[in-house]
């Protein structure tokens, strides 16, 4: 990161001139006050906010777990999403979109089926839905499904089958940031950032994630 700067839609100037470089293996933490602009920053490494000021270049795949995260009840989405939603959320973008394409081929092929089997709309569903389980195995799904079922049984003690059409407002808020943190530190990104990742964790799991940043590559 080089020379990098942002200005709010107000025109203040939130902050200029960062420049930093994060090496292989190294663990950082950004600490300052609440305002001072670190989220924004983060968003500008992840690429979700465009860098006008400066230049941003990263290298390895990506994982991103964002400040939201364990906030019950922060927006109408969140109190209705699924755990397996989430599961995509921190996943990386070709899997996130495979995902989400099959749950969308899903939902059209069940809604086809119950106003009847044997109907031209169910044929095109179920070629379809045959579409998208053949792009979610080429990314890779299948390995994340065991990932996945690893995480729930280390966090909440029952298999995916069993949790991935669970709510997320059902989980509190340390458990949907222990579920985020165990699939993106046990994943293979080279590169994580990590926005508030303490928050809504009691004193053994903070001391559990310091164990694993430590353990980690």
């Amino acid at each position: 990161m080089a020379g990098v700067g942002h200005t709010l839609p107000d025109g203040r100037v939130l902050f200029a001139d960062i420049s930093f470089r994060v090496g292989e293996g190294a663990k950082v933490a950004l600490v300052g006050p609440n305002g001072a602009g670190k989220t924004t920053l983060l968003r500008m490494v992840a690429g979700d906010l465009p860098v006008r000021i400066g230049t941003v270049a990263r290298s390895g795949g990506l994982g991103v777990m964002r400040q939201l995260i364990g906030r019950l009840g922060h927006d109408d989405r969140a109190d209705s999403r699924t755990l397996a939603e989430l599961a995509l959320e921190v996943a990386a973008p070709r899997l996130r979109a495979a995902g989400e394409r099959l749950v969308a081929a899903e939902r059209a092929l069940h809604a086809a089926e119950a106003r009847g089997r044997l109907s031209a709309a169910a044929h095109k569903a179920q070629l379809g839905y045959a579409e998208a389980l053949t792009g979610w195995g080429e990314v890779g799904g299948y390995d994340a499904e065991v990932l996945f079922d690893t995480v729930s049984v280390a966090v909440l003690d029952l298999p995916w089958e069993s949790t991935k059409d669970r709510l997320v407002r059902t989980l509190s808020g340390g458990e949907q940031k222990r579920f985020a943190l165990e699939l993106l530190l046990r994943g293979d990104d080279e590169v994580l950032l990590l926005d508030e990742p303490d928050n809504f964790l009691d004193v053994p799991a903070k001391r559990w994630l310091e164990n694993r940043l430590r353990e980690s590559p």
